[in-house]
């Protein structure tokens, strides 16, 4: 089996910094990713459902959430329509899985390297976000495994929020909009200060 693909989307893949300095900066990190949508076919959607359960035990979610098992999620994107993200590490082998699958009942398109992955997390996280997007992202509004398509900026991406103690939203926004939504959540960040990791030195 190949080496998983992390290598970055951003030009200069280097870690970056800036704003004000703080104890707990906003942490903006490009998270490698393995990214499969499937579209059912003409009444085969409980099929699909029922077919995806089967392989990943991972329970395709309804409108506007997440679902989650083991190390995969799997994102709502519209009716019948579904995001499958896993580790960077299954890129080589997941797409054809899923392919073999899901012959006659759904479209399986790898979208690995057509969009990428931002994590934004830390106290301030909500803060930053608010200042881009129109979406309330209060966690009374916004939960745990609720997701939405929007604008961040002038960026379209799918933002979902994961657990955790701390404010964490992940952003999945095409690969060659990446450099220009990272200025857009630098320059919001500005106020509370920023770290910047890309791939390759993140943990996939």
């Amino acid at each position: 089996m190949s080496a998983p693909d992390r290598r970055s989307r951003f030009p200069a893949s280097q870690p970056r910094q800036g704003g004000r300095s703080g104890d707990a900066p906003l942490t903006i990190v490009e998270r490698p990713a393995t990214l499969v949508q499937v579209n059912a076919r003409k009444g085969r959607q409980a099929e699909l459902v029922a077919a995806i359960a089967k392989t990943l035990a991972l329970a395709l979610p309804d409108a506007g959430r997440t679902a989650t098992a083991a190390d995969m999620a799997a994102l709502w994107l519209q009716p019948g329509s579904w995001l499958i993200e896993a580790p960077a590490g299954r890129r080589g082998e997941l797409p054809g899985t899923l392919a073999q699958t899901l012959n006659g009942i759904a479209a399986v398109v790898d979208q690995s390297h057509g969009r990428c992955v931002i994590e934004i997390s830390g106290a301030e996280a909500r803060a930053v976000l608010a200042r881009l997007c129109r979406l309330d992202l209060h966690e009374r509004a916004f939960a745990a495994g609720d997701s939405a398509a929007t604008l961040v900026g002038h960026v379209s991406c799918l933002i979902h929020r994961t657990g955790g103690e701390a404010p964490c939203f992940r952003l999945v926004v095409g690969s060659t909009f990446a450099e220009w939504l990272l200025h857009e959540l630098t320059a919001a960040a500005a106020s509370y200060g920023w770290r910047f990791t890309p791939a390759g030195e993140a943990a996939a």
